[in-house]
């Protein structure tokens, strides 16, 4: 398996303190069958990308640590981006792999910046996609998911974190994941890891998930063959996606009955 979202990098964000820590986690990595990562620190504003010959040393060091410890895991240098209206992508660490193509981008928790769309738009004209991490942890795709596929329409890809999906970040987050996995709306699940307990980095109980509710197939994809892409700059054709209301109907019942009831459905 291969994780694009990480935080292992020591002291660089709110991830690990200490390169004792880092390698503690990779190795975590390692023993839960993950064969490549991405570090992506979290890069909050235009101006932390000043910060970037700092992390370049610190993931070097790290490298290093992983090398001389024999570790069996490659890694790779990204940033997770929090949205801004104008983002300057012409850094080293700003595009995951450092190929230009693929950006990791975070939405405030609280809802969706209106901006977002029209920004997206003026980079993938760049031939620059947008994936989107965690939106089943953003109050306004919770609240409408319908606006996770206008993205995906658009362009953008969608990355759902792993403990989303085993119900590490609640009901409601894991009601979210699913319904966006289920609508095959998911491209990527990545870890997110920050920390050896809370948050780490593990994937195979969601890649058990995804192979149990899809097939192995799905697995394969959403954890492994999109991320080689990704890392390769190579374009991703992405499944085409179900109705959200659709499955909705599927899944009948007293609610849904009053519902379209409401509504004015005649059945």
């Amino acid at each position: 398996m291969i994780d694009i979202h990480s935080h292992i990098i020591p002291q660089v964000d709110d991830g690990p303190g200490s390169l004792e820590t880092s390698l503690e986690m990779l190795e975590i990595a390692v023993e839960d069958g993950i064969t490549e990562i991405v570090a992506t620190p979290h890069i909050l504003s235009n101006l932390e990308f000043q910060r970037e010959q700092e992390i370049l040393t610190r993931f070097g060091e790290l490298q290093e640590a992983v090398a001389s410890k024999g570790l069996p895991i490659k890694l790779h240098l990204g940033s997770e981006i929090y949205i801004e209206p104008e983002i300057d992508l012409n850094h080293q660490i700003a595009t995951l792999g450092d190929n230009g193509r693929y950006f990791l981008i975070e939405f405030p928790m609280q809802g969706i910046p209106v901006f977002a769309a029209e920004h997206f738009f003026r980079v993938m004209m760049e031939e620059r996609t947008p994936i989107i991490a965690h939106p089943e942890r953003n109050a306004g795709i919770i609240g409408n998911p319908e606006r996770a596929a206008e993205f995906v329409r658009r362009g953008s890809l969608l990355q759902v974190n792993a403990g989303s999906l085993t119900g590490r970040f609640g009901s409601t987050v894991k009601e979210t994941a699913l319904k966006l996995l289920d609508a095959h709306l998911v491209h990527f699940v990545a870890s997110d890891a920050h920390d050896t307990n809370s948050r780490p980095p593990k994937l195979q109980r969601a890649y058990d998930l995804v192979a149990e509710r899809l097939g192995e197939e799905w697995s394969r994809m959403l954890f492994h063959d999109n991320q080689v892409r990704v890392l390769r700059g190579e374009p991703i054709q992405p499944p085409q996606p179900l109705p959200l209301e659709e499955r909705k109907k599927k899944g009948s019942g007293l609610r849904q009955k009053i519902v379209s009831w409401w509504r004015g459905d005649k059945g």
